[in-house]
């Protein structure tokens, strides 16, 4: 597949908004991005969850999962920019069949609830917070490369939030994938699409293949109350492409 194939036909308008010139839905020509997900008490993921429509994933009976990860946008839309994803895997309504996750499979398309979204730049935050509600803030977000290992430093008001350490797995080639994320805006949950491109990918369920250092930040204490547990799953992805829709279904949160 070509740089552009994967955007083909797809019609990319152009929408002023503030001091800027827009494109729906956004294009990011160029992606990499490394993935963990931790199993985390339910009660204490419930605890932080802005409706009890979200259920979350029921990975064992007292169990559900966190999400963390860590994207480099090289070429987008909206400039290039860093941003960290702290999310949790969702249904809404529905709780799903115990033991998603480990033993059965997740759904086709996820639900992932942003419960933090920081980036590097004003444009990403602002369109970020205006467009859908995702819970952006400006931080500081540098990767580096270490030997086999790629590195993404979070880190805000002056504190260390948290390193992530991916180790650079051999990738194979995968499909297309689609998630949904779920924010949270003026009593209603919001419903949008990332599509990523057919690519190469690293995937491991080997706690020796990923670190996670927290540091201490807000969100570092947020994130050290969840009781974080075992690695459920970690990906590394070198080279991919994505769009991002608008917001295109709301529910009401409760």
């Amino acid at each position: 597949m070509s740089k552009n194939d994967f955007f083909n036909e797809i019609e990319h308008s152009e929408v002023p908004w503030r001091q800027y010139r827009l494109h729906v839905p956004v294009f990011y020509q160029d992606i990499g991005f490394m993935s963990v997900s931790i199993l985390a008490p339910m009660e204490r993921i419930l605890d932080i969850l802005p409706s009890n429509r979200l259920k979350p994933y029921r990975i064992t009976p007292w169990n559900a999962a966190l999400s963390i990860t860590a994207y480099q946008y090289r070429e987008s839309d909206l400039g290039p920019y860093n941003e960290v994803s702290i999310s949790i895997p969702v249904t809404i309504d529905e709780e799903t069949p115990l033991f998603t996750g480990s033993l059965r499979k997740m759904p086709k398309v996820p639900l992932v609830y942003s419960l933090h979204l920081p980036v590097t730049t004003e444009i990403a935050w602002e369109v970020g917070v205006d467009f859908a509600g995702y819970p952006k803030f400006i931080a500081e977000i540098e990767f580096t490369e270490e030997a086999n290992w790629w590195i993404c430093e979070l880190s805000a008001d002056g504190k260390n939030v948290l390193k992530l350490s991916g180790r650079k797995l051999n990738p194979r080639k995968v499909p297309r994938y689609r998630v949904n994320p779920i924010t949270f805006r003026r009593g209603y949950l919001l419903r949008s699409e990332f599509v990523i491109s057919e690519r190469e990918m690293g995937n491991s369920g080997r706690n020796e293949d990923v670190k996670l250092e927290i540091g201490d930040h807000l969100i570092s204490d947020e994130l050290r109350e969840l009781k974080l547990g075992r690695v459920l799953g970690y990906q590394f992805c070198p080279q991919a492409q994505g769009i991002l829709t608008p917001v295109f279904e709301s529910f009401e949160a409760n």
